[in-house]
């Protein structure tokens, strides 16, 4: 782990390399305050090399970290949204990880996109909501069971 680094002090490379950074969150729609909290609190051991996630301290959604900066990776999910997100992800995968598959990842997303007639910029597993999770898995399972 890069010990220089943690989100109070973040890399200035590293942040430089995050496009369409979103802002860090303070409140959640719960009324919530978000606080910055180590994988060791949260889930009670380090994950990967970038330990730190935004924490509701009301209603426990959480969202991670771009590595060694202080930027969200997405929306805050409580776990509902994270079950969500993860089930239209997992089928999503599908589309372009399938040795089959004639979609690259770009294309599998550029793909999704037009399916939820999103922006590129926001066709991102860790900014959906449950109901565009379900569209994206409706649309992941019409693709690949014709």
């Amino acid at each position: 782990m890069h010990s220089e680094f943690d989100p109070w002090h973040p890399s200035s490379a590293a942040i430089a390399r995050v496009k369409n950074a979103l802002t860090a969150p303070t409140r959640h729609d719960c009324g919530g305050i978000v606080e910055i909290r180590s994988h060791r609190e949260v889930f009670g051991r380090n994950y990967g090399n970038w330990p730190w996630v935004y924490f509701c301290t009301h209603c426990r959604a959480r969202v991670g970290m771009h590595p060694f900066t202080d930027i969200p990776l997405g929306t805050l999910a409580d776990e509902p949204t994270r079950n969500a997100r993860t089930a239209a992800k997992t089928l999503f995968e599908q589309l372009w990880r399938r040795a089959d598959s004639p979609l690259s990842r770009s294309a599998a997303y550029a793909w999704l996109a037009n399916q939820l007639s999103l922006p590129m910029s926001a066709c991102h597993f860790g900014l959906f909501d449950i109901a565009t999770c379900e569209r994206a898995r409706l649309a992941c399972r019409q693709y690949l069971e014709p």
